[in-house]
């Protein structure tokens, strides 16, 4: 199966509140998941809510890293979209978990462009669904 690009959808929880609520601290997590996914970063935009919270996206040349936090519960909501063959999102996904002290992690990932036969449209696939992982702190 040939995809143009892997989605990788990530439920962080048990993540340390504290960081959660930096918006610089996420901003250079995210940066840092960008790079370890060899990645390029082109753009970055995040936004610190009052009284708590950070959302914020990293647009890379292969496509996007974003990440949406409730401190109050410990919880991150965060993609990793790459494509192409050099970039690794998984690596990412990894990277954003130990950097947020997250105590388990729930993901699905999704190929995404995948040409239908004969079609001339694109789908995506769902290839790994509810991979559930508690997570040493």
């Amino acid at each position: 199966m040939k995809a143009l690009g892997t989605h990788i959808v990530c439920e962080l929880s048990g993540c340390e509140p504290a960081m959660l609520t930096d918006v610089e601290a996420v901003r250079d997590m995210m940066i840092g998941a960008a790079k370890v996914a060899r990645a390029t970063v082109m753009e970055v935009a995040f936004h610190r809510f009052q009284p708590q919270g950070v959302s914020g996206v990293v647009v890379l040349a292969e496509s996007h890293i974003s990440i949406h936090t409730w401190p109050e519960l410990g919880y991150a909501a965060m993609d990793f979209y790459t494509c192409g063959e050099h970039t690794d999102p998984w690596l990412a996904c990894e990277y954003a978990a130990k950097m947020l002290g997250a105590q388990s992690s729930i993901t699905s990932e999704v190929k995404r462009g995948v040409l239908q036969s004969g079609e001339g449209r694109f789908t995506h696939l769902v290839t790994r669904d509810h991979d559930t992982r508690v997570l040493s702190a």
